[in-house]
């Protein structure tokens, strides 16, 4: 019998695990430094160390961008020296410790060297196979350890060992802070989407970089911000500035400075969603004077005091447990797709929401962090969200549900449902009414819908999953092409 959890530390090998084989090698960075560097946790100002560095490749790539980095790894770089740094990296190392004490050891120990973040990433919710149980994790067959973490279950782990909350970047990466001011300007930079004044680092990379200004050049040819597959080299972009959402709104900052930085209105929006997040979070707000200058003066223009909008801020954010509240924020929303019990909305509106529906979505990215998805689905009771990702949804028609991931946000916890190997998965219509009108294919959905409903197609019950829309399409005679439908015979014909 392997020994279990209970046993693990007592447990002796014939010969030692090889904690070096399980270092990857990659010509790109990884994951958690890409998120660090598109939320601006890494950039030229700061600077880096890389605590099991592996291979080096995260240091390389840094290196590339002008970001001062150093790193240790036990087993490629012995010789470095352990420094201090603004920001720390542990990367994919707790997973290959076999020893629970020894993890610990070093994610303290991680934590130490941070000034203001330390970065943490472990493999999540990923069974292995060929692979026997060992201690609390598994053997592979090369003979290397890892340990498969929960989302949850790591969340807590980091929460425990360093007596610190932890801000979810992605599934399986969290930024520990150990500055307040850092953690505050973090926080800021999520809630001050439509304005990016926390991001000035971003602001002037984007004006001198060469893809950026060619991605400016296009939308001004074509009168609107591109899609992703209109821009050749657009992960390249994402790569160095972030979501489709950043992007947009740096572009909009070169383009139209008056959409950059929103009407007063939406400007006292994101301030109240600001002081709200930072109260979600038990995080203490900054001075006043250590806010942007372009922000004091709007909370002097909307507020008497600052302690006048704090307190409105607090009273904002208990409103979200107010189930009546939220249903009212959500049948009264202009964005979106309302259904009975939930409002649809998809994620290139997000910055237009209500500031309580942003909240909640923040809520939701807590739990789970960033992840692909096309729609967000609240409930109108405000105890949960889903996250929705759709095959092809500015392509397909009717794009079919790929993954769905359920936040429930009393509980802190979510669930994951896949349907790619459906046969028969829920699929979209009306896809117009998802988006903003000056999304740049608001018109061609909303033509299409507009056919499918002078043939009554819209009208039966059972359209929302693939198999009977298909049924449907066929006894019509109907052929739908690149949003185009076609009547190919009419019923009499049939």
């Amino acid at each position: 019998m392997k020994p279990g959890p209970a046993q693990q530390e007592q447990v002796e090998l014939l010969a030692p695990i090889p904690r070096d084989q399980t270092a990857i090698r990659r010509v790109s960075c990884s994951r958690p430094i890409a998120l660090a560097l598109a939320e601006g946790i890494i950039n030229k100002t700061t600077d880096v160390f890389d605590f099991g560095c592996g291979h080096g490749a995260d240091i390389r790539y840094l290196r590339s961008r002008r970001i001062r980095v150093n790193g240790w790894d036990p087993h490629y770089q012995p010789k470095q020296k352990i420094t201090p740094a603004q920001v720390v990296n542990l990367g994919y190392v707790l997973n290959v410790i076999e020893s629970p004490s020894e993890r610990e050891e070093t994610l303290v120990r991680a934590f130490s060297l941070a000034q203001q973040v330390l970065i943490v990433a472990v493999r999540v919710e990923s069974a292995l196979v060929d692979a026997d149980q060992f201690g609390d994790g598994v053997l592979t067959s090369r003979g290397t350890f890892q340990k498969i973490y929960g989302q949850t279950e790591f969340r807590e782990y980091v929460e425990t060992a360093l007596q610190r909350r932890t801000h979810v970047a992605a599934l399986g990466v969290v930024y520990v802070f150990k500055d307040e001011d850092a953690e505050a300007h973090y926080v800021a930079s999520r809630a001050f989407t439509r304005r990016l004044e926390y991001r000035t680092d971003l602001i002037a990379e984007f004006k001198k970089s060469k893809l950026a200004v060619s991605y400016v050049a296009l939308a001004n040819r074509l009168g609107r911000l591109p899609l992703p597959a209109e821009f050749p080299k657009y992960s390249k972009l994402a790569e160095g500035f972030g979501s489709q959402e950043r992007i947009e709104r740096l572009a909009l900052g070169l383009i139209d400075h008056t959409a950059f930085q929103g009407s007063r209105s939406q400007r006292r929006e994101d301030i109240l969603t600001y002081l709200a997040m930072l109260r979600f979070e038990h995080i203490k707000p900054p001075g006043i004077s250590k806010l942007p200058a372009s922000i004091q003066s709007d909370i002097k223009a909307s507020w008497k005091t600052y302690s006048e909008a704090l307190k409105e801020g607090e009273e904002f954010l208990f409103s979200i447990g107010k189930p009546e509240v939220v249903a009212n924020v959500c049948s009264t929303c202009r964005i979106g797709k309302l259904l009975p019990s939930h409002l649809y909305v998809h994620r290139s509106a997000e910055h237009e929401l209500p500031p309580l529906l942003r909240v909640l979505l923040f809520a939701g990215k807590e739990i789970v962090g960033e992840l692909p998805y096309d729609l967000v689905k609240f409930a109108k009771d405000g105890r949960a969200l889903s996250f929705l990702q759709y095959q092809n949804f500015e392509e397909d028609p009717h794009p079919a549900l790929l993954r769905s991931v359920k936040v429930y946000l009393p509980k802190t916890t979510y669930s994951i449902r896949e349907y790619l190997s459906s046969s028969n998965p829920p699929i979209l219509h009306r896809k117009e009414t998802f988006v903003l009108p000056n999304y740049p294919h608001f018109e061609t959905f909303r033509k299409l819908t507009e056919q499918e409903e002078c043939l009554g197609l819209l009208s039966s019950p059972d359209i929302g999953y693939r198999r009977p829309w298909e049924v449907l399409l066929v006894s019509r005679g109907v052929r739908i092409q690149n949003h185009k439908l076609f009547v190919e015979r009419t019923v009499d014909e049939s």
